[in-house]
């Protein structure tokens, strides 16, 4: 029964370890290729020394921008080398992606969106939204809706619903090539729609060398719903590079994604023998040298409204392109920044570095990225384990979007450990609370965690003050901000302990209160003053094994006493909201709280005989919810008796009704009576 989702610990080359350098100056030779250019030309002579420079530490600071090409194609190659064997670079082409996921004030949750669609009549009814971490920064989904009609990326395609016709009244196909695009989220901003999808390729080896990392491609295009039932494309970007997050506030996008080498190609030994391995190693540290900054950077396309090419170029300029302290792969996270409105459909501004951005948060002014060399050995596909004697430490780097027209660095620093996803961080007026798990790397040792306060000064993060012995020997599962004094922290290893900490003083965090329970809450979320819920999992209180869905209601009015008053559970159940909060909808106007769930049950027959083990329940479950109140008041089946299905990915209120979306379709219910059922076809 899904609850939370392990890293992968899958490895890299041991010399990968060794810390990033100052960028020394490059070998005295032009650019290779300016990029943007399209032709190639003949690298320039190895320079030892300026590779040497290139994998040595930074003297001073987080980040160091690059002067030209010269020199960050220099560090693309060194740190390359550090990493190379036989079988190339990229893991012998396969390579494993992960979803950042590969993500909530009350208001943010429930309130009722702004009227905006196409017929320009009657206001929408009152609607809900996506539930988002903050208040203001909206996130992208894979439902979006203004009351009238609703846009979902279900079953790979992009439809518009006409609610009140419960039917489909529109398709909006990706450009791209034929059954390599799929749509995966949105964005909705009165009647303009942003779609975010990925594009792939299997490139297959030609003259016994193969590209060393798959390509993934982002596209990133625009509609206009000012008619819904006909929707215009306006444009479309193809951008090299995988999808992490995206964020929007007031009609400003902010994308943040991945891209590994476009370029670069690998070889690998042609039998099992020592000589083989040789020759491919050399071999394969040739074709690196060999490489130019065209093979390194992400590219866009600019597509027209009909799909075809307008023109490739280079997505930033060498110089907007930066290097971390440490090692964190050989890919360049992006951070770009989009007006979907002015009906551009290319970045207005952007910035780069040379990691692997796994975890994003956005406050209104701030978006966060986290990084760590631990994601270099998450992404990388080898067999080399985590080295034994190296903890793990997360490095942020902070991006001012308080202007919608620039993407701004502003800072930089670290904290021990890793974190569990966006909801460890939060940031306000420059300051950034960050809840970390340190695993050390001895059986003798135990896992704790701490809250680490880090605050804006120059370009750097420097911690102000910090609390540890956090759940010592468990793992954060659930951390909530309340507000900038007061922040919730779960741990889970047999019991689930919540810790209220007080960060009122940036400078002394201290422990506030602190209550065990049976089992974990895996989402936490604000239902009043002084009120939390919690949803998650029962569990066994000596062995941890989890038993069911369990939703917990806690008072922390007095944050030094917290107490659970109520607590609801649902046996062999799980709820996506455990592994993604824009599952849950908290609808204040009624008091309600809906969670997407699935239950599996065994029914048999007299004599003992199995005659079916699958789901028994898959829907909706209505919690009554508030100050003091949590009662289940009712259920709303999606998937019917005769049929198998899984549990609604998302549940939307529109007006007096209840939707439930699953990836075959939408459901249809009374608000208050939860009477209803199936709606709407998504084949």
């Amino acid at each position: 029964m899904p609850a939370s989702t392990a890293l992968r610990r899958v490895g890299l080359p041991l010399t990968a370890v060794v810390a990033l350098a100052a960028c020394a100056p490059a070998p005295s030779e032009p650019d290779p290729v300016r990029p943007g250019s399209t032709g190639t030309s003949t690298p320039a002579p190895w320079d030892e020394g300026a590779a040497r420079a290139a994998v040595t530490a930074l003297p001073a600071g987080y980040l160091a921008p690059f002067d030209d090409c010269s020199q960050l194609l220099t560090y693309y190659q060194a740190n390359a080398l550090e990493l190379v064997t036989p079988y190339g670079l990229g893991g012998g082409g396969w390579h494993f992606g992960a979803d950042d996921s590969v993500a909530m004030e009350d208001s943010a949750a429930g309130d009722a969106g702004a009227a905006a669609g196409g017929d320009g009549g009657a206001q929408a009814p009152a609607h809900s939204s996506t539930n988002v971490q903050e208040e203001g920064v909206d996130e992208a989904d894979v439902v979006k809706t203004d009351g009238r009609v609703l846009v979902t990326t279900t079953g790979g395609q992009v439809r518009v619903v006409d609610l009140a016709a419960e039917e489909v009244v529109a398709r909006i196909a990706l450009p791209g090539r034929r059954d390599q695009a799929s749509p995966r989220e949105l964005l909705l901003d009165g009647t303009t729609l942003v779609v975010l999808g990925e594009e792939w390729a299997s490139p297959q080896p030609v003259d016994g060398l193969r590209v060393a990392y798959p390509p993934s491609r982002t596209l990133v295009m625009t509609v206009d719903l000012s008619d819904p039932a006909d929707p215009q494309v306006v444009g479309t970007v193809r951008v090299e590079g995988s999808y992490r997050a995206a964020r929007m506030v007031d009609g400003t996008v902010r994308l943040v994604l991945v891209t590994d080498p476009p370029g670069v190609r690998q070889t690998q030994p042609d039998s099992g023998s020592l000589r083989a391995e040789d020759e491919a190693e050399e071999r394969n540290r040739e074709l690196i040298r060999s490489t130019t900054i065209e093979d390194w950077v992400p590219h866009r396309q600019q597509l027209d409204a009909d799909g075809r090419v307008v023109g490739t170029e280079p997505l930033l300029e060498c110089s907007q392109i930066s290097r971390p302290r440490d090692p964190a792969g050989l890919s360049t996270m992006s951070v770009l920044t989009f007006d979907p409105a002015s009906g551009q459909v290319t970045p207005t501004s952007g910035a780069g570095l040379v990691a692997s951005g796994s975890t994003v948060y956005a406050s209104p002014d701030r978006l966060v990225v986290g990084t760590s060399a631990w994601d270099a050995w998450q992404w990388a596909a080898t067999s080399m384990p985590w080295p034994q004697d190296r903890p793990t430490r997360t490095d942020l780097h902070t991006f001012d979007i308080s202007d919608p027209d620039v993407t701004a660095y502003v800072a930089s620093g670290s904290v021990d450990g890793h974190l569990l996803n966006q909801w460890a961080l939060d940031e306000q007026d420059g300051v950034l609370r960050v809840a970390t798990t340190v695993d050390p790397p001895g059986r003798s040792q135990v896992s704790s965690s701490s809250l680490v306060v880090l605050a804006e000064e120059g370009e750097e993060l420097v911690e102000t003050g910090r609390l540890d012995g956090l759940g010592e020997t468990e793992q954060i599962y659930a951390v909530r901000y309340l507000d900038a004094d007061l922040a919730a922290v779960v741990t889970f290893r047999q019991t689930d302990p919540l810790y209220l900490v007080d960060t009122s003083d940036p400078a002394a965090p201290t422990l506030a209160g602190e209550l065990k329970i049976p089992g974990y809450s895996a989402y936490l979320h604000p239902v009043g003053e002084g009120w939390l819920l919690g949803v998650g999992q029962d569990a066994d209180q000596r062995t941890g094994q989890t038993k069911g869905l369990q939703a917990s209601l806690f008072d922390v009015r007095d944050v030094n006493a917290p107490v659970r008053t109520e607590v609801l559970t649902w046996p062999e159940s799980y709820s996506p909201v455990e592994w993604d909060h824009r599952a849950f909808t908290l609808w204040p106007a009624t008091g309600q709280a809906f969670l997407p769930a699935m239950t599996w049950g065994t029914v048999s027959s007299e004599d003992g005989e199995v005659v079916q083990d699958g789901p028994s329940f898959a829907g909706v479950l209505a919690l009554d919810v508030g100050p003091g109140t949590l009662a289940e008041a009712g259920r709303a089946r999606t998937m019917g008796e005769e049929r198998w299905g899984d549990a609604p990915s998302r549940t939307i209120v529109v007006g007096d009704d209840l939707w439930a979306l699953d990836h075959e379709g939408l459901s249809r219910f009374d608000l208050q009576t939860l009477e209803g059922g199936w709606a709407v076809d998504l084949p």
